[in-house]
């Protein structure tokens, strides 16, 4: 099989994992990047930890010294330890980079190496899997989370202010007021829908990270199976080639586990 058409089905099997990470500047950058690939995903981060920070730190400030009803700080823990657990993953997938790239390019050189149809055959239908998995991630949490803060976003609420009151839109997050009074427009606006775009992006990282965990783990399941079908074939000595020794072929199924069993140091 020509080399274009296996970096196709390579390509096709991270597909999803590059489109949940690469408008968030996490998918790791090659040595053949160029300097505007460089620059533009420098810049992406960035922006990423300025939203992320926009909604966390005011939150944190409203919490725990500006609000002072117990029910509304309970209300408010949920959406701001999400944030905050967004900021780490996405840190954490940073600062793993290079192992995630390595990961990656492991699994192009497994693409790369088999060459029978029947092995290829099943590393494609362990591919479709972790893209079902990583397709099931994106779903469950920009469909629940990221709509919720939208459905949150579009609810109008009254607050006080002095002898009267005001209607807003309410905010997935509340706001520190002495940064911005949101109660008024346009602030209201504005804020709501930069924590909204703050949402998009905590969603996407954990998108990222369990859609990599799904596709990494469907693919070493599927080098497993291939191992397994090798095993099987030389003790029915069914795959012997002509002027193949069993020797020969033990040996390259030892290679090709301890090919397996390197994949998942790649990830530690």
């Amino acid at each position: 099989m020509c080399q274009s058409v296996i970096r196709d089905l390579h390509d096709h099997s991270v597909q999803l994992n590059r489109w949940f990470l690469k408008p968030i500047g996490a998918w790791p950058r090659s040595s053949v990047s160029t300097r505007s690939e460089k620059a533009v995903s420098r810049a992406l981060i960035f922006t990423c930890y300025f939203f992320i920070a926009f909604t966390v730190i005011p939150c944190a400030l409203n919490v725990f010294f500006e609000e002072k009803d117990l029910d509304l700080k309970l209300r408010a823990i949920g959406p701001l330890s999400h944030w905050l657990m967004g900021g780490m993953n996405y840190c954490s997938l940073l600062l793993r980079n290079a192992d995630i790239l390595r990961c990656v390019q492991h699994m192009e050189t497994d693409w790369k190496v088999i060459k029978r149809p029947q092995d290829r055959d099943i590393m494609a239908k362990n591919a479709k899997l972790g893209r079902f998995m990583a397709g099931f991630c994106a779903v469950f949490m920009h469909g629940g989370v990221f709509s919720y803060s939208i459905v949150s976003g579009m609810t109008k609420i009254e607050v006080s202010v002095g002898n009267g009151s005001v209607s807003m839109l309410q905010l997935p997050c509340p706001f520190y007021s002495k940064f911005v009074d949101t109660r008024f427009s346009p602030a209201n606006e504005i804020v709501l829908l930069m924590q909204l775009i703050s949402c998009f992006i905590v969603n996407s990282t954990t998108v990222g990270a369990c859609s990599l965990a799904a596709v990494f783990a469907m693919h070493a399941c599927g080098q497993l199976d291939i191992l397994n079908l090798r095993l099987n074939k030389l003790v029915e000595s069914q795959d012997a080639k002509k002027n193949e020794s069993a020797q020969q072929r033990m040996a390259n199924i030892v290679d090709h586990h301890l090919r397996v069993l390197r994949c998942p140091d790649l990830s530690i």
